[in-house]
């Protein structure tokens, strides 16, 4: 973060998309005093001085200074209060020529050498005037370069300045990341052509303020620059607009301005940005849970919203921690408490309680920018958008794991499909209009920690509704303070993912990762091949602005990053080991990730107190086992969840699994003389169901009933009942997984005929037969757990139907279910009579037949 001092005691600092200025936003209102004399007497100072305070009386704040006039104003500057820029000119020749370019570097450092510490300097701004040719011919990189080497030797002579190159709207592709904030000229626009131009600079500029120049008045001057202001621009220079009388002079030989030299600030009469033309009531809803540590700094920051017509929801969801405490010391909010239901659930609860015509939704472990709802109302009413979200920004931790967790990947985002239109807006800041959500039916309660905005922003486009992005409608959001809890969370995307693909499998690419149709600016940068932005020159129009966007991110650039590709390598690496190939170009496959891992951290967006190499290494290693812990999750979540679907009830206990003999054991308790038999035969009647063959014994096994779900494994159910004083009954049940004799066969043939071309030198077909063996052997195993999964729920599902007790150890989903008092399970129709003993009796009465 760049810092300027203005006095001793105060600050202007860069904070997010704006600056700020003693903890309060400044808005950067700056203008060009024009030639002065290279020295000033007493009677020029004078005229300068009242000169700069009508400019300070018609509302501009700061001033930019040539090197010529740096030395002579800076001081009466400070004694009007006004910050300045000091503009360094670099001729474009100096660029190409690397005598004159080292001159040119010199040169700016004597001048941060002589103007450090001065009161009113607020930075430098660079101005190295290229046109599309001469940037073209020189090439963009080699001119980055050259300008990143400038700005790093003002900020060495000079740390506590800002630094920023002025850039011209056909080359805009120079914008470095070591630009404390963007600058840049205003073409003539119309103003839907303004507001696009400046949507794409917020979008360069990521975090950082964006300031805009008039290099040449206008008569629409003032509504431009209201326009700009309102688009979230944290500052203007704009020229006066001239007179078209001369202006009288004083005693003094002074200027006396006229209301038009003092534009284009005035028309704002102080007020930036401007809000909307309409304020409709909006209400903020916070959804809370567990969120005492960071609960009372975001009620802070919603009392000091700018916007006249707000109400703010609070939904406490079943927090067992001090969050509603804290959310009762703000009375002018309203507190709703409910049992923990999950945060989709939450919403709707605001949403139904809110009263405002716009719901607008952040976390509780958000601090909001003052303007984020006027400028985000703004957007939705100047693009007539159904929804609008904004960016959310890491805010500074003290810790290194903090930051450094911060800094790692898979932080909530947006989703761009144009400058300002958004595929996916951050459920940390969204904003729709209430009958809108309405008519969709709300968000999707089974969204219990992630996935909520992703489903709802899917089910508006496909509804026809449009999503508008409004770049400087921010808010600070704390990451994970943990590397458990950043693990947490990773996985809660995973199991959001898994069920998002239940519902929307065509947005979903071939890894079971989200395809998204947009981009997440500034990502691709830190993905090896993707930092080289993509510039469409303007040939025909050389002064028309020119586009710049990401690399759009394929499979294959991210490939090394995921669990799947770790995971088929090592697979490999082992399969070469043990049939005597060379494990080489599998092990350089698999060091791949760790690269895309170090690439990731040494361009990951550190704050500096926390930049060093133990940082660097802890943000590579989660970058590398984040991805890892969700694609697990996702997997996990998919097997579950397609499990899952053939049954209405939850499980109520966990199983006691035995890896080693391959069976999972479950009890019940019943008071009503409920045999085995009766829950044999609710297992059956599942199977049936889902079309598995059911193979009841007869007799000769140490198991009653055999179930077939598909040809690789079979199941074996083995039960026995306790019996108890009077008509109690203890049920024990267990389910064993074994390999069929096809499985059997299939898996030896490989191992043998791998072992075979091994043995005879066979390098090429001893990889593919191992491979194939490994594959076979991977897919028998997901298909034995998935079968192990199948047989839990089924006797789950019939033991709660028979109305037992289970006595095993709670899951998770059925305490959270008995602490919501929901009921858990339709009431059924009586069925028929239990029919396994008759059933079974008879298939051994046709075995004694046979015999």
């Amino acid at each position: 973060m760049s810092v300027s001092a203005i006095s001793s005691s105060i600050t202007i600092t860069t904070h997010g998309k704006f600056f700020s200025r003693n903890k309060q936003t400044f808005f950067f209102k700056g203008m060009r005093i024009g030639r002065t004399p290279a020295v000033l007497d007493f009677v020029e100072k004078l005229k300068l001085r009242k000169r700069l305070d009508d400019l300070k009386s018609g509302y501009a704040t700061a001033l930019i200074l040539d090197e010529s006039q740096a030395q002579h104003v800076l001081d009466l500057a400070a004694q009007a209060d006004l910050p300045c820029l000091i503009e360094i000119r670099i001729a474009p020749a100096d660029v190409c020529d690397p005598d004159r370019w080292r001159s040119a570097v010199s040169r700016a450092a004597h001048l941060a050498n002589v103007l450090r510490g001065r009161p009113a300097l607020l930075g430098y701004l660079v101005d190295c005037p290229l046109s599309q040719d001469e940037l073209r011919a020189i090439g963009l990189e080699r001119a980055r370069r050259r300008l990143r080497y400038l700005l790093s030797t003002l900020k060495q002579r000079d740390e506590r300045a800002m630094v920023a190159l002025r850039h011209r709207p056909a080359t805009c592709a120079l914008a470095l990341l070591d630009e404390d904030f963007i600058y840049a000229d205003v073409p003539a626009l119309s103003p839907a052509d303004l507001k696009d131009y400046v949507a794409g600079l917020h979008n360069l500029a990521e975090s950082r303020p964006v300031v805009l120049e008039f290099a040449v008045p206008s008569p629409g001057q003032d509504e431009a620059v209201a326009l700009v202001f309102g688009a979230g621009a944290a500052g203007v220079v704009a020229p006066p607009v001239p007179a078209a009388a001369p202006a009288s002079h004083d005693w003094l030989g002074a200027k006396l301005l006229r209301a038009s030299d003092l534009m284009p600030f005035v028309t704002l009469n102080g007020a930036c940005p401007p809000g909307p033309a309409e304020t409709p009531m909006v209400s903020v809803v916070i959804c809370a849970y567990n969120a005492e540590r960071t609960m009372r700094a975001c009620l802070e920051s919603l009392r000091h919203i700018a916007y006249p017509n707000l109400e703010v929801v609070i939904v406490d969801d079943g927090s067992r921690d001090r969050t509603a405490e804290i959310a009762s010391e703000f009375p002018e909010f309203r507190l709703i408490r409910q049992p923990n239901k999950g945060l989709a659930a939450a919403r709707n609860v605001g949403l139904h309680a809110a009263r405002g015509e716009i719901i607008a939704y952040t976390d509780s472990d958000c601090v909001v920018d003052p303007h984020w709802v006027s400028l985000m109302v703004r957007a939705m009413e100047q693009g007539g958008f159904d929804g609008c979200g904004g960016p959310n920004y890491a805010p500074h931790e003290e810790g290194r794991t903090q930051g450094c967790v911060a800094a790692s990947p898979g932080a909530p985002s947006h989703v761009l499909v144009a400058q300002d239109r958004a595929e996916h807006l951050a459920g940390c800041n969204m904003m729709f209009t209430k009958a809108v959500l309405v008519k969709v039916g709300g968000f999707d309660a089974r969204f219990r920690t992630a996935g909520d905005d992703v489903d709802i922003c899917w089910r508006l486009i496909d509804a026809g509704f449009a999503l508008g992005y409004s770049p400087a409608a921010f808010v600070w959001h704390f990451r994970r303070n943990t590397i458990k809890a950043y693990y947490g969370q990773q996985k809660g995307y995973g199991r959001a993912e898994a069920m998002l693909f239940e519902l929307y499998p065509e947005r979903f690419n071939s890894l079971s990762q989200i395809r998204w149709r947009g981009t997440i600016p500034g990502l691709a940068r830190t993905i090896p091949g993707g930092a080289r932005k993509r510039v469409r020159w303007s040939v025909k129009h050389p002064s028309i602005a020119a586009a710049t966007f990401d690399q759009p991110l394929s499979v294959a650039m991210c490939l090394p990053l995921t669990g799947e590709w770790t995971l088929a390598w090592a697979i490999a690496a082992v399969g070469f080991a043990l049939t005597g190939l060379g494990v080489m170009p599998a092990l350089a496959m698999l060091t791949l990730g760790p690269i895309w891992s170090l690439y990731y951290a040494w361009h990951a967006p550190v704050e500096k107190c926390h930049d060093g190499l133990k940082s660097r290494l802890l943000i590579a290693f989660l970058a590398f086992t984040g991805p890892m812990a969700r694609s697990i999750e996702r997997y996990k979540t998919r097997v579950r969840l397609a499990r899952d679907a053939a049954f209405d009830s939850p499980a109520r206990q966990r199983p006691a699994w035995s890896f080693l003999r391959r069976a999972l054991r479950l009890a019940y308790w019943n008071e009503a003389h409920v045999t085995r038999e009766r829950l044999l035969d609710r297992v059956i009647k599942a199977a049936s169901r889902a079309g598995y063959a059911a193979l009841i014994d007869q007799g000769w096994n140490d198991y009653d009933l055999e179930i077939r779900p598909n040809p690789w494994v079979k199941l074996q159910l083995k039960t026995a009942d306790e019996e108890h004083a009077g008509a109690r009954l203890k049920n024990h049940v267990v389910a064993r997984v074994r390999l069929t004799m096809l499985s059997k066969i299939g898996l030896m043939t490989g191992a043998m005929v791998t072992v075979g071309c091994a043995a005879l030198r066979l390098p090429l077909p001893a990889a593919a037969t191992t491979a194939a063996t490994v594959v076979g052997a991977a897919y028998v195993l997901m298909q034995t757990m998935a079968a192990a999964r199948w047989a839990y729920r089924a006797i789950e599902q019939g033991a709660a139907e028979l109305e037992l007790v289970p006595l095993g150890k709670p899951t998770r989903q059925w305490r959270r279910t008995q602490a919501a008092g929901a009921t858990v399970t339709a009431p059924r129709p009586a069925l028929a009579p239990p029919d396994f003993t008759a059933r079974r009796a008879a298939s051994q009465t046709d075995a004694g037949a046979q015999l």
